[in-house]
């Protein structure tokens, strides 16, 4: 019996509309597997790429979502800063008037607050030698010596020593002397000369903001900021002094300018290391660090 051979061709005839001859197009049969095969891959690969550009899609969709969220996040963390920053001002306002309201006298009723640096008639005298601790010493609690009713001998005076006291000090001395208190708040930090746990200056707690003043007329030396003290403000006066005003929120003055005793060169903060808004003030005479609060309330007209 005889074998017929498979046909190695395949024709397709195409019939044109109108005028035109009837043709013939003869395509080997592999060349046709290769045609077909090649059509599914590439409709194979159409499809793996539509899958992997809607994958990348979903994935930069996700990305520019968690940048979204990431800088919600971050405002959020701000306000939270901000936040924070406004309660710690209202904690420190707030134990400064309680501690305010803890100085009585002996009746029970609140001692009048007088201004920094100032005494009034007959005011209790506050004990600082406890940092943010007030207390109080009536006249009850005064020594006997003190009383009116103990007649104490006078005290012996040497001549020369009355002369210089009765000899008053010129206007220039004494504007230059700083001898009143750069903020209004509380000493939370005494003046500490032991090398080993010195403290060269004061620390004063007032609230976020308060205007900070130069305790004696002179010249704004420097600006600067310090990675322990924060902003820095420098001022050189005469006879030998320099002030030093530190972790202020802002300052409002420049290098070179004149200021006078009493004039607000900054703004209290929290900058450098600090835990809480307040003023480290600190006095330099003849450039041996001195104790601040011996020159507050010294020669005052």
């Amino acid at each position: 019996m005889k074998k017929h051979k498979k046909n190695s061709y395949y024709s397709f005839m195409f019939f044109p509309e109108g005028q035109g001859s009837p043709f013939t197009l003869r395509i080997h049969r592999y060349t046709m597997y290769l045609t077909v095969m090649s059509m599914v891959l590439i409709f194979a690969g159409l499809l793996v790429l539509l899958f992997k550009t809607g994958e990348i899609s979903l994935k930069l969709q996700l990305v520019h979502d968690l940048r979204q969220e990431n800088r919600r996040l971050r405002e959020h963390s701000k306000d939270l800063e901000i936040s924070s920053q406004k309660i710690a001002s209202i904690d420190s306002l707030t134990t400064y008037l309680h501690r305010l309201a803890s100085v009585t006298d002996i009746a029970g009723a609140p001692v009048p607050v007088a201004a920094p640096g100032t005494a009034s008639p007959g005011a209790s005298i506050v004990d600082r030698s406890k940092p943010g601790q007030p207390v109080v010493q009536t006249e009850a609690d005064r020594p006997s010596d003190d009383r009116p009713d103990v007649k104490a001998p006078p005290p012996v005076i040497p001549p020369a020593l009355a002369a210089r006291r009765a000899t008053p000090a010129p206007p220039e001395y004494i504007e230059s002397i700083p001898n009143i208190m750069p903020v209004d708040g509380w000493i939370t930090k005494h003046f500490r000369r032991d090398p080993a746990d010195g403290h060269h200056g004061v620390d004063i707690a007032a609230a976020s903001g308060s205007p900070i003043r130069v305790t004696a007329k002179g010249v704004v030396e420097d600006v600067s900021t310090d990675k322990y003290f924060g902003l820095i403000v420098e001022v050189r006066h005469d006879n030998g002094f320099v002030t030093r005003y530190g972790h202020c929120s802002q300052v409002l003055v420049l290098p070179g300018d004149r200021v006078n005793r009493g004039q607000t060169i900054a703004l209290v903060g929290n900058t450098g290391r600090s835990t809480a808004p307040h003023l480290h003030y600190e006095v330099i005479k003849a450039g041996k660090y001195v104790d601040p609060m011996s020159f507050i309330g010294a020669h005052r007209q």
